[in-house]
């Protein structure tokens, strides 16, 4: 069992490329998994999503990755993933499954989202303009750094955090430059 909540909020320097190839091995677990459970024509996008998909973005040593699903197939995912891949799943209502695994030695979040789900779009959206705008990058490392000093508990981290994720969806919402192609939802 992994307990999402036993990781330390311990911030790392970037190590980009180790968690990119990271997240496409684990990608590749997930996609050969879907498919023996006659399940990967349910799935719309995997995306590698939170600081450990931006460059230069110090971050906690926990890969995330967005699965999304097509409606009324999140239960069904995620169980497969917890069942085969091992791990343990939480049950946030009908669009979200989280399932937190440990492969080796890197820990994931394997987030499962319904497609009508707005929050897949939200790490999307803020990955793709942290990609986009070094200052926003950096301005975001000085949050997450002061945040990590101040708080020993994962939820008052990630609570810290809204304000500024606000801000850099309103830059997605306004930024002609920024192709999501989709709407990018308020907080």
């Amino acid at each position: 069992m992994v307990d999402p909540h036993d990781d330390p909020i311990a911030l790392v320097p970037s190590e980009f490329d180790r968690w990119r190839e990271a997240y496409e091995r684990e990608r590749e677990r997930l996609r050969t998994l879907l498919r023996e459970h006659g399940l990967s024509d349910r799935v719309e996008r995997i995306e590698h999503v939170g600081s450990t998909a931006v460059p230069d973005l110090p971050a906690k040593d926990v890969v995330d990755l967005d699965l999304v699903v097509a409606d009324g197939s999140v239960r069904a995912v995620s169980r497969a993933i917890e069942t085969d891949l091992g791990g343990t799943r939480i049950e946030n209502g009908e669009g979200w499954h989280p399932v937190f695994r440990r492969h080796e030695d890197q820990r994931f979040n394997d987030h499962v989202f319904a497609a009508s789900d707005p929050v897949w779009r939200v790490s999307v959206a803020t990955r793709d303009v942290l990609r986009a705008r070094p200052q926003l990058r950096s301005e975001y490392a000085e949050v997450k750094r002061g945040l990590a000093a101040e708080h020993d508990e994962l939820e008052a981290y990630s609570v810290g955090k809204t304000a500024f994720v606000g801000e850099v969806l309103a830059v997605a919402r306004e930024d002609d430059g920024i192709e999501l192609g989709f709407e990018v939802p308020e907080l």
